[in-house]
């Protein structure tokens, strides 16, 4: 299947329970890729992973004297070793029963696949949903091999940074359905625009077949415009326009959750915010495009919800915390700001603001865009951290807001550790930055009360 060759025959009916690249997290039985990264090569430790059990090794043909290697192992030599592991998982993918979905955009897609999940499995329990964030040509094929071989629906989350790489996912994982949640400006550095964005993000649509159901959402001119350019027939969705899919009512019920109807059918979101409304639309839309009916299911007791950090209310010591702070890019903190704006209580309001990362040369534009954004709002502190984030408080500052209601931090771990001091009980705080900037260290930082204090 890799193309690769066997070295020690003796353990060629080797059978495996996993497969891993990171030999930190390799458990007994699997089958280890060692595979060159930007930073580490997989070469490095593949002693390690032999230590921790793996029963087998892909390796490169550079590697020196494999014949050498120690334990009870098979051992398989390729010329390249990502592209060897991407093999095996476009092999193990066409060796499935189960019905497979793309789930692409800008924003949301983490969300709207979790709760894809949810609602799917109201009605078929053999559903399963990308772990995690493994979207890319990385871990894409660490999700495929982790799916269980008895799945029936599998919705897979994929994400890209530059031109050619949505098509090289789509080849591995075949989607039957598609869903685009949204375009707008990330990954910048590599795509420029939203309109590349957009098109890199239709990639899927052109490497599937024109019968393919393609979801979108119809309140996006940007991806309705390149879409329409590919191809038409699309499943839509919208809040503000006409679709296929559109809510009959969306309401606020406190700040924990909103109830959200949709063909006389409601449901508890508890998440925040109407860019979430827009994550339920689209697995909604999903749901009915795969046949499938909510007649005689308690749609209000369907629990549904979304991955770590990713919009969720978190409450530690009567601190109430708007987690949102898997990523960042610019629409997805003006989305943010706004449900944190809109959704009452607190008696004290706090926002917390990280670097937004890979928007290449409008780097400064975008951080400067959300400071005057910010500064329409009514908090009683700011705080950003990281060195692009430094615009946004000079804008904020610019914009006339007070410099005791600024902060500014160079690093995550020393915002925690000045923040976990100032934070009062009943304060309710809006966290968001991209990932790099591992802001939930500002949340985790908040000790709970032992019991008996």
């Amino acid at each position: 299947m890799t193309g690769g060759t066997l070295y020690n025959s003796a353990h060629a009916a080797s059978i495996f329970t996993g497969v891993s690249i990171d030999s930190r997290s390799t458990h007994p039985g699997e089958l280890f890729f060692a595979i060159r990264g930007s930073t580490h090569d997989g070469h490095d430790f593949i002693g390690q992973a032999i230590e921790k059990g793996a029963k087998g090794v892909v390796m490169e043909y550079t590697y020196p004297r494999p014949e050498l290697l120690r334990g009870d192992i098979g051992v398989v030599a390729v010329h390249d070793s990502h592209e060897a592991m991407m093999a095996l998982a476009k092999k193990y993918r066409e060796t499935s029963q189960a019905r497979f979905i793309g789930i692409t955009g800008s924003n949301g897609k983490t969300t709207t696949k979790e709760l894809a999940v949810r609602l799917i499995k109201s009605k078929e329990e053999r559903a399963y949903g990308t772990p995690g964030n493994l979207n890319n040509l990385f871990g894409t094929p660490l999700a495929l091999f982790a799916m269980p071989a008895d799945t029936k629906v599998a919705i897979m989350e994929l994400g890209i940074s530059t031109p050619g790489e949505m098509t090289r996912l789509a080849h591995i994982v075949q989607p039957e359905v598609i869903v685009i949640t949204n375009v707008g400006p990330s990954h910048l550095e590599f795509l420029e625009t939203i309109e590349a964005v957009a098109q890199a993000k239709l990639e899927l649509v052109k490497a599937v077949g024109e019968g393919t159901p393609v979801i979108l959402n119809a309140d996006d001119p940007i991806l309705m415009a390149e879409a329409k350019k590919i191809r038409g027939g699309f499943v839509t969705f919208a809040i503000d326009g006409e679709a296929d899919f559109t809510p009959q009512a969306i309401e606020q019920e406190n700040t924990d959750a909103a109830r959200v109807t949709i063909e006389g059918h409601s449901f508890e979101l508890p998440l925040v915010g109407q860019h979430q409304v827009y994550n339920l639309l689209a697995a909604y839309a999903l749901y009915r495009t795969l046949g499938y009916s909510f007649d005689n299911i308690d749609t209000q007791r369907i629990s549904l919800g979304t991955a770590p950090w990713r919009g969720e209310i978190v409450r530690k010591n009567n601190i109430t915390f708007l987690a949102d702070c898997y990523n960042a890019n610019p629409d997805s903190v003006k989305a943010g700001l706004k449900a944190f704006f809109e959704t009452p209580g607190g008696d004290r309001r706090l926002v917390i603001l990280g670097d937004m990362l890979e928007l290449g040369t409008r780097t400064v534009h975008y951080h400067r865009e959300v400071g005057r954004l910010l500064a329409k709002h009514t908090f009683d502190l700011a705080v950003f951290v990281g060195e692009h984030s430094k615009h946004t408080m000079q804008e904020v500052l610019a914009c006339g807001i007070a410099e005791h209601k600024v902060r500014h931090y160079h690093g995550s771990h020393e915002c925690a550790q000045a923040m976990s001091e100032y934070f009062a009980a009943g304060d309710f705080v809006y966290v968001k930055a991209s990932r790099g900037i591992g802001l939930e260290a500002v949340i985790e930082a908040v000790r709970q009360p032992e019991e008996g204090d």
